[in-house]
């Protein structure tokens, strides 16, 4: 404003109600409101110069970290550029609570006011998550920031460390509850939030700095709603597999390690019935249905017209559409007759039952009779593709239900010299079945699956016409994979129970190549015909024998199972072996 002035002393005849005074006033105005723009536009980040790829950190404090007999109840942050006010205000998180926040905003300072007044002999920490990001290209911080000071004559020294494993691991929540005045039975993540809390940075690294000592519960959450509470089926989870103690002979806990999963308590339902002729249903469900138990589904079919029961002869959950079931009458249904189906035994694949107020339906029968054949898909076999794994079976479903026994001799796998293999057939369920070579298949070999489909008949004798179905693939080549071998440890001989199993998996192809091999304890491992790639190695303890890893639950409580990641990506190649490999359960 000052150049407007000087500008207006140099304006000859200046003077009341003068056209120049009018124009010093629209000048003055100008300038006022050019100044009164330029400081409401706030955060403006001069442009030009290259690209920013620097994160943003955080360069100074007010207290200094560490601080002690601090009185004021106000902290203040120096950001190293220009910052989005809305990512810090929302990733700052106090511990212990002091109310509510208000926020001052200079051009790369801030400063942050507490509502309440601060505890006598406390130490609080003001943690920075990671999901703080630049005003120009919104880089993320990479890592948190932690200024800890105190009310009384000393810091807190407690620590707590660790990783969340996970495709995308950065801005995971940490949260710690203390446990000393908790009853940890009762203690809901849902309902209660953190005495600590800490965002995950770069690879899902997490830093807990200034923990009082105690006992400690923690968990991983991806807090959607940003309430600092875990929401059931709305944030993915990760517990751990036990609580961490710190006390002034371990002040410092390590490797804290958290895998997320999501809480499923949603019961699959029936959603529609489809009758594809009079005596074959299609019933579709929510969800996809758990394939892997023994448990025959239990099925209720009625005609509501005259109340009486229909029998029943075939019921299957196909493991290539585990969202549908099929249903095959023992004598056809009536043409526009009206039935209730319902349908009970059945689980999603986290175990929920069926939803009993939803697991019936009622539908319309169809007049079109069974005369179409049952058609066949070999699952991962196209004609003519190659690199088939040796040492696995052949699946091959089917659309509808067929006689198995004129299909035993109509399947045969041959090689390129048109050698039979020796082979079993093992019925996986109705319409699905198992093709399995009793002698390994060779490698870098063309194979041949046949299946004479005059012998191909569905329960109502319904066939094809004297042809023959045929899929050529080529095994893969052995000469193009490697071995990977190494030790496995366990340092907690408490908890180290269970088998172990490890998995390669593949991180530079699609789909995922994996390979998996069960131990029944430490020591040296194996796993050769891992094809040529970058692959990352993991395994678990699987302390319930299920088969699988389990994630635990947040509440009720229940620890995870232990799990181990080896640190570095294991790079394999043709006929070499990747030795020396040590995979820690820690």
């Amino acid at each position: 404003m000052s150049s407007c002035l000087i500008y207006f002393l140099k304006l000859p005849g200046a003077g009341k109600g003068s056209m120049r005074e009018k124009k010093f006033v629209s000048v003055i105005s100008a300038c006022i409101l050019a100044f009164v723009l330029l400081d409401c536009a706030g955060q403006v980040e001069p442009g030009g110069g290259p690209r920013d790829t620097v994160p943003p950190r955080v360069v100074s404090t007010v207290p200094d970290s560490n601080a002690i007999h601090i009185e004021q109840s106000s902290v203040e942050l120096e950001f190293s550029e220009y910052v989005d006010r809305r990512s810090v205000e929302e990733s700052i998180f106090i511990s212990p609570y002091v109310g509510d926040l208000e926020f001052d905003w200079s051009t790369t300072g801030v400063t942050i006011q507490f509502s309440q007044p601060l505890r006598k002999n406390t130490t609080y920490v003001v943690n920075v998550g990671t999901d703080v990001v630049d005003l120009r290209e919104k880089n993320r911080m990479a890592a948190g920031f932690t200024l800890a000071f105190s009310t009384g004559d000393s810091i807190d020294r407690g620590y707590i460390g660790g990783r969340v494993f996970d495709e995308k691991p950065e801005g995971i929540m940490i949260f710690a509850y203390a446990l000393k005045d908790l009853n940890p039975d009762t203690l809901n993540p849902g309902d209660l939030r953190p005495d600590y809390i800490m965002q995950t940075g770069k690879g899902g690294i997490f830093r807990l700095a200034n923990v009082a000592y105690g006992k400690y519960r923690l968990f991983a959450v991806r807090d959607q709603y940003r309430n600092l509470i875990y929401d059931k089926q709305i944030d993915q989870y990760g517990v751990t597999i036990s609580d961490v103690d710190l006390t002034a002979g371990e002040p410092r806990i390590e490797d804290v390690q958290f895998r997320l999963s999501q809480e499923d308590t949603t019961k699959p339902f029936v959603t529609n019935v489809q009758a594809v002729n009079r005596i074959l249903l299609r019933v579709r469900f929510s969800e996809a249905l758990d394939t892997s138990s023994s448990v025959t589904p239990s099925v209720t079919l009625e005609d509501t017209v005259r109340r009486g029961p229909v029998k029943v002869s075939v019921v299957y959950v196909s493991c290539m559409s585990p969202s549908m079931a099929g249903v095959v009458t023992a004598t056809p249904l009536d043409s526009g007759g009206t039935y209730r189906i319902r349908i009970d035994g059945v689980r999603d694949t986290k175990g929920n039952p069926i939803d009993a107020d939803n697991s019936a339906y009622v539908f319309t029968a169809t007049g079109v009779p069974d005369t179409v054949p049952p058609s066949l898909t070999v699952q991962g076999i196209a004609d003519s593709s190659r690199g088939y794994p040796p040492d696995r079976s052949i699946q091959i479903g089917f659309s509808e239900p067929v006689l198995e026994q004129p299909l035993a001799r109509a399947i045969s796998l041959s090689d390129s010299s048109k050698m039979t293999m020796d082979a079993e057939l093992r019925w996986i369920d109705a319409v699905d079945v198992m093709v399995i070579p009793r002698q390994p298949l060779q490698s870098k070999t063309w194979y041949r699956l046949s299946v004479a489909m005059s012998s191909l008949k569905d329960l109502q004798g319904n066939g094809h016409a004297d042809s023959t179905f045929i899929v050529r693939f080529e095994t893969l080549d052995l000469r193009s994979t490697g071995v990977v071998e190494g030790m496995v440890t366990d340092e907690n001989h408490k908890q180290g129970k269970g088998r172990i199993y490890l998995t390669a998996s593949s991180i530079d192809v699609k789909p995922v190549r994996e390979q998996t091999i069960v131990l029944n304890g430490p020591g040296k491992f194996r796993m050769d015909r891992l094809v040529e790639g970058k692959y990352v190695l993991q395994g678990f303890r699987d302390a319930d024998s299920s088969g699988s890893y389990s994630f635990g639950l947040p509440y009720p409580y229940i620890p995870s199972e232990r799990f181990a990641v080896y640190a570095d990506t294991l790079k394999v190649r043709a006929r070499w072996s990747v030795g020396g490999v040590m995979l820690r359960f820690k």
